[in-house]
């Protein structure tokens, strides 16, 4: 227990503060015991906090303590990268940022969260005691970082009110090679009722393929012991030319990313680490032949078997040429920094959003013409002035727009006219909602439909290498544009943004749960189709 004086830093998760006449004092609550106190009643127990304020009173005994509180202190850890610069060596940029991550520290107290406990002037008090705005104090109607409900999940796993059932995922089917099913048609999977390990299989196919010379991928997150790596080397060691972008700023994801780069480079693959400016943010892996042709798989979501787990995702696997051609082009504009001229593929910076805003444009234009434009978007966030501008502007024709935000949105409802047609919804259900998808109708037969690995967030789309693609081999397509129609329909969770910049549940109109529909399929379907 320490005596409070401003500049302290609570570096503990959690914190209870104790005010005497005199004195506060804060006591970290340890981190490495239970939060939760069995009682030795079934299913009953205590928080640890609770426990300490209990026996406060015998830890300061000289005073009497007159307030309790437990909060929690956010820090600001986004040290500026103020080293960058395209024209360093991979060497010296990989040595700044392990400087970068050994000195970062705790900076400024950017959120103080504390639980209610009747004080109404708690949010004032902590104001004035880390001096931050008002703004930034959160009250909390319970307890503190709920992390510790996790627990629960193991011990009441049996309990279907209590915790989702476990599902198992469509893995491809052992029996036939994915590559040799890929040389005859493209394969669409949504993660992650179809299984990370659909990833896993194309790419040790590749691996054991006698044809495969070469093999690019990027990197922003993949897990610890991951067989992604394991293969990467496996590949390396049998003389196939490995390239692998590895993003050493992935957030929180440094150090780690920074032994991976370590690890590829000492099994021999070739390690980059893209523009040094731009986050290399894009989700791509190239398989190639000595001919040039191959293989190439493009996602909205990282190479991680963890989170692919829980957040849903779609992945795209062809070898048609165009597609392949372009993602040669792209690595090797990730080598030379020099601009490529794709045929399919769009990159940021920059050329994502102009093929949004162009194409929200063309559906307007087929909308005025013959009331047959719409716009449908799938993102994790809406941000973008630009973009939201373009939607605006749309809305005032009437376009429709049909928006699935799940995180930040500041797009606002009731600005455009009388003929305004835009819905925005967030569907927050047992997965997270992961997936970058954009479909846009610019008459009654003629539909585009991307993905991408991009937001519509101004740093996505300036500031970072994404892609977006086209799916236009007829079999994903169609796939994609069921999923676009199912997502659409989910009303069962989904939160519908009002004018007033708030979100509510509204009268089920289908019943319909898009994530619980692709659940119930698992149940009778084995493997992925694969005829």
């Amino acid at each position: 227990m320490q005596r409070f004086s401003k500049g302290y830093k609570f570096r503990r998760n959690l914190n209870l503060l104790m005010e005497t006449p005199h004195h506060v004092y804060t006591s970290p609550i340890p981190q490495d015991l239970d939060r939760l106190v069995e009682t030795g009643v079934k299913n009953h127990y205590i928080l640890i906090e609770d426990v300490i304020r209990h026996v406060a009173a015998n830890l300061i005994r000289k005073y009497k303590i007159s307030k309790f509180y437990v909060f929690r202190v956010t820090y600001d850890k986004n040290k500026p990268y103020d080293f960058l610069n395209k024209n360093m060596s991979d060497d010296d940029y990989l040595n700044k940022m392990i400087n970068y991550v050994d000195t970062r520290d705790l900076r400024k107290i950017t959120r103080v969260e504390f639980a209610d406990n009747g004080d109404k002037k708690g949010r004032d008090y902590f104001a004035d005691l880390f001096d931050i705005n008002k703004k930034s104090v959160y009250k909390i109607p319970g307890p503190v970082d709920l992390k510790f409900l996790t627990s629960f999940r193991k011990t009441y796993k049996s309990n279907q009110d209590l915790v989702f059932p476990p599902f198992k995922a469509l893995a491809w089917n052992e029996s036939k090679n994915i590559l040799k099913y890929l040389d005859r048609s493209p394969i669409f999977v949504q993660y992650p009722y179809d299984s990370f390990s659909v990833f896993i299989d194309y790419l040790e196919a590749a691996v054991n393929d006698p044809k495969t010379t070469k093999i690019c991928i990027t990197i922003y997150r993949t897990e610890e012991n991951s067989d992604l790596l394991r293969l990467l080397k496996e590949a390396a060691g049998k003389g196939i030319s490995v390239t692998a972008v590895v993003e050493l700023r992935a957030r929180f994801d440094e150090v780690h990313n920074i032994e991976v780069a370590k690890v590829l480079k000492a099994a021999g693959v070739k390690v980059l680490f893209g523009d040094k400016v731009n986050k290399v943010h894009s989700k791509i892996c190239l398989v190639l032949h000595g001919d040039g042709k191959g293989y190439v798989q493009i996602g909205t979501g990282n190479y991680n078997a963890i989170t692919a787990k829980g957040f849903s995702d779609v992945s795209y696997f062809t070898s048609n040429q165009t597609y392949i051609d372009d993602a040669v082009k792209f690595f090797d504009y990730l080598v030379t920094h020099k601009e490529a001229d794709y045929d399919l593929l769009v990159t940021s910076p920059d050329g994502i959003k102009e093929m949004v805003i162009k194409n929200i444009e063309r559906a307007t234009a087929a909308y005025v013409r013959d009331g047959q434009g719409s716009v449908f978007m799938k993102v994790n966030g809406l941000t973008d002035i630009d973009i939201i501008d373009a939607i605006y502007k749309a809305a005032r024709h009437g376009l429709p727009f049909r928006l699935i935000v799940r995180g930040a949105c500041s797009l606002k409802l009731g600005v455009c006219g009388p003929r305004e047609d835009i819905r925005v919804k967030s569907i927050v259900g047992q997965l997270l909602e992961h997936s970058r998808i954009f479909k846009f109708q610019y008459g009654k037969d003629h539909t585009d439909v991307w993905i991408s690995s991009a937001d519509m967030m101004t740093r996505n789309l300036e500031r970072r290498v994404e892609i977006a693609v086209p799916v236009v081999e007829d079999k994903p397509k169609q796939q994609l544009i069921k999923i676009v129609k199912l997502f659409s329909k989910d009303d069962v969770n989904s939160y519908h943004l009002l004018e007033s910049g708030r979100y509510a549940k509204e009268t089920d109109e289908h019943s319909i749960s898009a994530q619980q529909t692709w659940l119930s399929r698992l149940k009778w379907r084995k493997y992925i189709k694969t005829n």
